[in-house]
């Protein structure tokens, strides 16, 4: 019985595997992957992009209060600016940051597919962005969190201006 289930088990990462591979390349066959990838669990690497990024993701939080007021929208505050002169070799706290702009960049592409809601709620990134909004310290007594992704464009030469991407359900917390 081990044997069977190592090698189902085997199987199943070699799938993943091929399909995370057949997916980097912008093809037909990538496509028809990713609309059938529900749970948003096949990753898209661009490590050296042909197009860099020009634009940030900045994730919004918000909670509703026990007696059922909402409070204001809040960013959440990135990694200390600056830095130690370390982190341009080895910065731990660079990988949180890089996850939450990967689940910010996964759950858009599944909003820009047309996901229904339920869809979109019960993926991998969604669920990231709510784990992590929802385990931020919060002043007030929260029963319920909310978050918002805002895309701003980064130009030399137009002024930024934000546009919401994103706005999630409310969702209650313990």
């Amino acid at each position: 019985m081990r044997e069977v289930v190592g090698v189902v088990f085997a199987a199943v990462c070699c799938l993943w595997l091929a399909l995370t591979l057949v997916c980097q390349a912008r093809t037909r066959v990538a496509a028809v992957v990713r609309r059938h990838d529900v749970f948003g669990l096949i990753p898209l690497w661009t490590f050296f992009a042909p197009t860099p990024g020009m634009q940030d993701y900045v994730l919004l939080r918000r909670y509703r209060t026990f007696d059922g007021r909402l409070t204001q929208w809040r960013e959440l505050a990135d990694a200390p600016a600056g830095g130690r002169p370390l982190w341009a070799v080895w910065n731990p706290a660079r990988r949180h940051a890089k996850a939450l702009l990967d689940a910010s960049q996964g759950l858009l592409q599944l909003a820009s597919l047309g996901r229904r809601p339920e869809e979109i709620e019960l993926s991998a990134p969604y669920l990231a962005i709510l784990a992590h909004v929802s385990a931020q310290p919060c002043s007030e007594d929260p029963c319920a969190a909310q978050f918002a992704l805002v895309i701003q464009k980064s130009s030399a030469y137009e002024e930024a201006v934000p546009a919401v991407a994103f706005v999630s359900s409310l969702h209650e917390i313990d």
